[in-house]
């Protein structure tokens, strides 16, 4: 039954002074997360901070099945605008100031139609002062005549293109964010800005009200009147990547672009901000804001607990500040320089200008972080516990003679052997229940041959408990996508799972969920990385090892014959270890040996001398991580200039084409290069009948303590010409996960 305690009315009018409003359309939203039917206004998500109250909000307590019944039987129709979104009303009646908001919005334009007659007595026809849609054009800022003349920005200069103004705007109240942009192009390169991509979760958000348009240099305005695509990024188990696509219309150099939109979410998801300040342009003026919900939360990601507050991580610049209210969080910001993409930078997310919002039912960073670990810890035995079925199995793989590194050895070869769903492709849940299959346990991975990186590092961590030796997980960071920061209290900054193992009175680090990483290091990415770690009795705050120059090697060796005509033959040899050898191991399993013969034949041309041509014949050890991998290539074409009686050869070979590294005379962010590594260059050239060497370069050595070393050595006689190079970078990790220990 529909109850109400609202008279029946077919219209009525507010009276404000001297100001009659007559009767007016209304709206019917029906909220389910409050079971309660929901007379409301629209509100425009994404032009701004929400917009005042309008009018007489009424809820009605409501059983929802009888509502939705009712509904259908008596024929009752809401007619909405698209694009809008209602907003959950929490008391019971709120009154607005309807002639300065009507004067604000205008007229109506959404229409109730519809009659309760079963019920007799209790009729019901819910009336409200609403506001219409602005148009796209009122909603967008109009230029200025400096704006639109504008050919460069000397705040920037050289800049493809620039934020004029951009603003963000979260709502979980109506479950919104919008994002609304203003963009000054510069350059032909800055034309780039106008296809725009927004990525989101397609099975819980979707993207609404795309609105956008081009302003030429003149003043003339052109809308964009098409319809965004919708691709499909990744799918993956249960995770489904979507983005919509379009492209803003006649964009020239000197055009301002203006676009925006509505990231909406379902009912029951409470999603704060992240706001990520900076941007790849510049940025003069930027406007934040987030209204947060006043329901009552509890956090998934917090194992159900009653959310106690929201908390924030500021990263800003000096004298930026955000400011907390009654109306929400504010921030205003300006002058906002442009994220510099350079070569071997760390990843820029972790140092930029930000603010990351998140409910949490913890009050402090200890607490919350204790607490966590403890959830985390106890899933991690629950799945890694040598049950009976694990330890029959390390009975046949390892023997009862054996040493505990033979052991280890041993189980981290049969956790090799099988599929690493992570790198061929995830099974969803759906395949797995058709084939029979459950993930609850290590049983489970080793019963289906198969898991994605961190269940096979839990499956050797089972079978490494079930062999007699301690064992234990840790969660860490991927430092090719972000950093470690302690005091934002989100367990989703930990990617991925290693384990530890004590062993010979020392812990060795294991990354079994690499495919073909060696045994007892780690991918580059989990090194100098803080994380969670299991201690004997709890938890910790740790961080990962490193990694030293010695355990990475590229071993160069090019054996060549130049013959009289100035034709080059020969073969080159490269020998990998370490962070070079699972960089390419792991490509070939991601695509193919073909592919890979060329992505590794372009990568070495590039620096190869003009008119040298190199085949890559085959690979050698591709699956082996006991071992090196090796490459041949195949050598041909020409080399050497000839004058007269001379031929000038290039006097290095593997670098003749190399580009510097760092070439700018200032630098913006620190420099990571990702792990330290040994090079060593040995080329032999055997010369024509009738050639001797006349010159060679001089020797060199440039010693840089605790950061590298360089030395080239040249020789020539009658019929060789050969050099040696060695270049070591010795880098230290330390601190890395703290934003140190980077080079400037």
């Amino acid at each position: 039954m529909l109850n109400s305690a609202i008279s029946a009315a077919y219209d009525f009018s507010l009276r404000n002074g001297e100001q009659n409003f007559s009767t007016v359309p209304c709206c019917l939203s029906y909220v389910t997360e409050l079971d309660r039917l929901v007379l409301c206004y629209p509100i425009v998500a994404n032009v701004g901070p929400p917009k005042p109250r309008l009018g007489i909000k009424v809820t009605l307590d409501c059983n929802r099945r009888d509502l939705r019944n009712s509904c259908q039987k008596e024929k009752l129709q809401v007619v909405f605008p698209r694009n809008f979104l209602f907003e959950p009303v929490f008391s019971q009646v709120e009154l607005g100031h309807p002639e300065r908001d009507l004067k604000r919005f205008g007229s109506a334009f959404v229409l109730l139609r519809g009659l309760f007659e079963r019920f007799r007595g209790y009729f019901l026809l819910l009336w409200a002062l609403l506001c219409s849609v602005p148009a796209v054009a009122s909603d967008f800022q109009q230029p200025t005549p400096e704006e639109l003349k504008m050919t460069s920005d000397p705040a920037a200069p050289d800049a493809p293109a620039v934020f004029l103004f951009r603003q963000e705007v979260s709502d979980d109240k109506l479950h919104m964010h919008s994002l609304y942009a203003r963009i000054k192009i510069l350059t032909e390169k800055g034309k780039d800005n106008a296809d725009v991509e927004i990525p989101y979760e397609g099975r819980s958000f979707s993207i609404r009200g795309i609105q956008g348009r081009t302003i030429h240099s003149d003043g003339t305005v052109i809308p964009f009147t098409g319809k965004p695509i919708e691709k499909l990024l990744l799918k993956q188990g249960n995770v489904r990547e979507m983005a919509k696509v379009f492209s803003l219309p006649d964009v020239q150099v000197g055009s301002i672009i203006e676009y925006e939109y509505v990231l909406a979410y379902e009912d029951g998801y409470a999603v704060p901000p992240r706001w990520y300040i900076q941007q790849l342009l510049y940025v003069h003026k930027a406007h934040y804001h987030f209204n947060p919900t006043q329901r009552e939360l509890t956090s998934n990601s917090e194992h159900g607990n009653t959310v106690v507050g929201l908390m924030y991580t500021p990263m800003l610049p000096p004298g930026a500040q955000v400011r907390s209210g009654l109306d929400g969080y504010d921030l205003t910001i300006e002058k906002v320089p442009a994220m510099v993409d350079e070569e071997y930078m760390p990843p820029m997310e972790s140092f930029s200008y930000r603010v990351l919002f998140y409910y949490s039912s913890y009050r402090s960073g200890d607490e919350f972080w204790k607490q966590q670990g403890k959830y985390w810890s106890k899933n991690m035995d629950r799945f890694a516990q040598p049950s009976a079925k694990v330890q029959a199995v390390v009975q046949q793989i390892v023997a009862p003679s054996d040493t505990q590194e033979q052991k280890l050895r041993k189980i981290y070869a049969a956790v090799m052997q099988l599929e690493n769903t992570s790198f061929t492709r995830e099974h969803s849940a759906a395949e797995n229940k058709a084939e029979g299959l459950k993930i609850k346990t290590a049983d489970d991975i080793w019963e289906q041959k198969r898991g994605n990186s961190d269940e096979l590092t839990l499956l050797f961590i089972a079978l490494t408990r079930a062999a007699g030796m301690k064992a234990y997980a840790m969660a860490v960071t991927n430092r090719n996508s972000g950093l470690f920061v302690q005091s934002y209290l989100d367990w989703d900054q930990l990617d991925d799972d290693i384990a530890i193992v004590p062993l010979n009175g020392k812990e060795i680090f294991f990354d079994p969920g690499q495919r073909y990483c060696e045994f007892g290091k780690l991918h580059w990415k989990h090194t100098f990385v803080q994380g969670v770690r299991q201690v004997e009795g709890g938890i910790a705050i740790a961080e990962s090892n490193g990694m030293t120059y010695a355990d990475t090697s590229i071993v160069r060796f090019a054996d060549l014959t130049l013959n009289e005509d100035g034709k080059l033959q020969g073969l080159i040899r490269i020998t990998f270890t370490g962070g070079e050898a699972l960089r390419w191991r792991q490509h070939i399993l991601k695509t193919d040996d073909e592919e890979a013969k060329k992505d590794i034949q372009d990568e070495l041309q590039k620096e190869m001398p003009a008119d040298v041509i190199l085949k890559t014949n085959h690979f050698l050890g591709a699956t082996d991580y006991d071992h090196p991998l090796m490459v041949i290539f195949d050598v041909s074409g020409s080399m050497g200039t000839a004058t007269g009686k001379r031929v000038f050869l290039p006097g290095s070979f593997f670098e003749a084409n190399a580009k510097p590294l760092f070439v700018h005379e200032k630098r913006e962010n620190p420099v990571d290069l990702r792990f330290p590594y040994l090079l060593r260059d040995t080329v032999t050239l055997a010369l024509p009948t009738g050639f001797a060497v006349e010159s060679v370069p001089k020797d060199v050595e440039i010693p840089l303590p605790q950061f590298a070393d360089f030395v080239s050595k040249y020789k020539g006689t009658d019929t060789v010409y050969a050099y040696g190079r060695l270049l070591v970078v010795a880098l230290c990790g330390e601190g890395i996960s703290a934003g140190q220990g980077f080079l400037r």
